[in-house]
């Protein structure tokens, strides 16, 4: 018989904890809402990644690092406001010192463990950081707002990174584009599977819808209260789906194409595997994201991030798990997803060349090789991301994926379509509600977004949700 099921889901819905200071909290009030009846226990989803990710070891908060020279007393001080990333930001701490004392100037760094909340309003505030970390999601709207400023004559070569990580941190100009900055990590989404459980069973990782299935079916065993394929109502976790299907959610004419055949086909799959049991939620096992049910043998499949890598490290070193690309969808398309970010100059900075100065520095080659690397971020230059397979070779599907991966990134003003697609999602898993009406209610609500901006600003940058 079918087990009990609930499902819950966050009001944040893009990756954060499970990166480099990826992700975003979600900062306007829904201002459509769908007129959708909520009678599930919401599913804790992806933060920038990653709400469906457990947080990150807290370290104490880094102090201001204050450097001062007697030649320069009355200089302004350069502010840097940097994501509490651990040894990593200890690592550029190390950079920037030695960095401040070669240019003479005072330098005052400072972190925050709850980074994208306080973000932006630091840049909006009276005193703004000059340097900050942007994510490829929050980016759209702080730049439409004018916080961030171009730096298009001044950023290195971009011909040495993936063309859709630079196009993530690209606006359109009066004449050119305008380039802000240039990517300096990515994650990016896998198959990740239990690797004993399928050799078990005889069956290698599935490369197909069809496969997916099969496995799926073959590893769920209900009396031990463990499914195939772990999934969530989030929209980062089902763009693998609707991209394997052919679709999109912006197309390169900027239109809104939710409501579509792919979209139809792909959420067909994805909640019809759930509905028959063969697919779970971590909540349906006590647990708090598909990480965790793996490790604890409660489920043999999901599409996760390279974040995977340390948490297994650390909380289960013992397990065995294997990393395969996304299972291509019908129009034989498996593309991924990314997580991305950069370092970005506020547009208020009276200290922006040393700013970008600094940024180049810490972005580049000799510097990156530096930082401590567990496998949970991947560098977006692309000598470095053949480096880092090197290192990391059963990882090297989340590098594989990035050169054709769609960045997690939307037009200003989209959380309120986020948070409504997740919560909704929650219905479909119940069967509460038919994709078709939630497919029609969410293109509604895409189109009077895009409406809205197109009356407040520019057209923005849609090339991280273009067809695949």
């Amino acid at each position: 018989m079918p087990i009990q099921r609930s499902l819950t889901v966050s009001n944040e819905a893009r990756p954060g904890r499970c990166n480099v200071g990826i992700g975003v909290a979600l900062r306007r009030s829904v201002s459509l809402c769908l007129s959708l009846h909520v009678g599930l226990v919401l599913l804790l989803a992806l933060l920038s990644g990653c709400n469906a990710l457990p947080s990150p070891p807290r370290l104490p908060d880094l102090p201001f690092l204050q450097l001062r020279t007697e030649s320069d007393e009355s200089a302004p001080t350069l502010q840097l406001f940097f994501p509490d990333e651990g040894t990593v930001t200890e690592a550029l701490r190390i950079q920037i010192v030695s960095w401040a004392e070669d240019k003479e100037i005072q330098v005052n760094l400072s972190t925050s463990s709850s980074y994208n909340q306080e973000l932006v309003d630091r840049l909006s505030g009276e005193d703004p950081p000059d340097l900050v970390v942007v994510t490829g999601f929050l980016f759209p709207d702080l730049a439409a707002q004018g916080l961030l400023a171009p730096a298009e004559e001044i950023l290195p070569d971009p011909t040495g990174y993936p063309p859709r990580l630079v196009a993530a941190f690209t606006r359109p100009g009066e004449k050119s584009d305008l380039r802000y900055c240039l990517p300096r990590e990515v994650r990016t989404l896998a198959l990740v599977y239990d690797s004993e459980g399928l050799a078990a069973a005889g069956r290698s990782p599935p490369n197909s819808w069809e496969s997916l299935r099969e496995v799926s079916i073959g590893q769920t065993d209900l009396e031990r209260n463990r499914f195939g394929f772990i999934e969530a109502p989030d929209l980062s976790r089902w763009l693998p789906f609707l991209y394997g299907a052919g679709g999109t959610i912006i197309d390169e004419t900027g239109g809104f194409t939710l409501e579509s055949p792919a979209a139809a086909v792909a959420m067909d799959w994805y909640i019809q595997i759930f509905r028959d049991n063969f697919a779970g939620h971590a909540g349906e096992s006590n647990n708090e994201w598909a990480g965790e049910v793996l490790a604890k043998g409660k489920g043999a499949l999901t599409i996760e991030g390279n974040w995977v890598a340390p948490y297994f490290e650390n909380e289960f070193p013992d397990f065995h798990y294997g990393v395969a690309p996304i299972p291509s969808g019908p129009a034989g398309l498996n593309t991924s997803v990314a997580f991305t970010s950069c370092y970005a100059v506020s547009a208020a900075s009276t200290r922006k060349i040393d700013a970008l100065e600094l940024a180049a520095l810490l972005n580049s080659p000799d510097v990156l090789r530096t930082l401590p690397n567990n496998g949970g971020w991947i560098p977006a230059r692309n000598e470095l991301r053949e480096e880092w397979k090197t290192h990391f070779p059963r990882l090297a599907p989340f590098a594989d994926a990035v050169p054709t991966a769609l960045v997690w990134q939307f037009p200003p003003g989209f959380d309120t379509f986020l948070n409504s697609f997740n919560r909704s999602m929650v219905q479909l898993f119940a069967a509460n509600i038919e994709a078709a009406d939630f497919f029609a209610e969410l293109q509604e609500l895409g189109e009077t977004l895009q409406e809205t901006a197109a009356e407040t600003g520019p057209t923005p940058n849609t090339t991280q949700t273009s067809s695949p």
